[in-house]
């Protein structure tokens, strides 16, 4: 079965610093532009993501999986994903419903979701990182 991965924040193709992104292209393959729902905050210079019900909208990219077991092994540890101590992880990995814009497909994804509290945080209304904050 294959597996998939979204991507809103520092993993996009068109962020400015590939060193993470070029570990994803190596071991994934780009499907395309695709939305969650969620909602989008300002971590730091990176942003977080919080799935919701409601109708708001997180865009990124969608990328099929080549080798999971060593591309998690990295990407968790650029997350401060630590599925051992979810407590202090920055982030944990899960699966999501995403659609692909081109297709209108619903596919099930891996992303990376913001395990900390919010509430100080700056949301990013249209959830659109690159657009809103990374200009």
């Amino acid at each position: 079965m294959n597996e998939f991965l979204f991507v809103y924040g520092t993993l996009l193709s068109s962020y400015d610093e590939k060193t993470s992104h070029d570990l994803l292209k190596k071991y994934s393959k780009y499907i395309g532009k695709a939305t969650m729902n969620g909602k989008l905050f300002m971590v730091d210079y990176y942003p977080g993501v919080v799935p919701c019900n409601e109708k708001s909208i997180v865009r990124g990219e969608l990328y099929e999986i080549i080798d999971s077991e060593y591309l998690f092994s990295h990407l968790d540890k650029y997350e401060e994903y630590n599925p051992k101590d979810l407590v202090h992880s920055e982030y944990k990995r899960e699966k999501i419903n995403v659609i692909v814009l081109e297709t209108k497909e619903t596919i099930e994804a891996w992303a990376y979701i913001y395990n900390q509290s919010t509430e100080d945080l700056e949301l990013l209304p249209k959830g659109d990182f690159m657009n809103e904050y990374h200009k």
